[in-house]
């Protein structure tokens, strides 16, 4: 049961809904969720409206807890999916082409004002 006080929010019942077990039994996995929980901390205030980061936050937990993906490509996943709730949405440019070989070099970019940031630059084959 949750109710308001003077100044704060008062707790005084609760249900687990997830216990995300298997972080507790394997520590990459925990060393990960930890540091999504930091960043989490990092972009949010108490008593904000924060359901979209919320879900990301336990759909994150939950792929960390469950499956067997590549932990980084996950919290790299979720660091851009934040970027674009907070509104700093990345935008993909093409840099070069190379024609003779076939390839694209396409760049990340993140533009904050007048401020341009290479997130991050990859070829691909055309």
């Amino acid at each position: 049961m949750l109710y308001q006080g003077t100044s704060t929010y008062h707790i005084n019942s609760c249900e687990t809904i997830e216990m995300f077990y298997n972080l507790r039994t394997d520590l990459d996995k925990l060393k990960y969720a930890s540091h999504i929980t930091k960043i989490i901390y990092d972009v949010t205030n108490e008593n904000e409206n924060s359901y979209k980061i919320l879900q990301l936050f336990l759909n994150t937990l939950y792929t960390i807890s469950e499956t067997d993906k590549d932990m980084d490509l996950v919290v790299s996943i979720f660091k851009l999916r934040l970027m674009c709730i907070l509104g700093f949405t990345p935008s993909i440019r093409t840099a070069v082409k190379n024609v003779k070989q076939k390839r694209i070099f396409y760049i990340l970019v993140l533009k904050i004002a007048d401020l341009s940031v290479v997130l991050v630059g990859k070829w691909i084959r055309a």
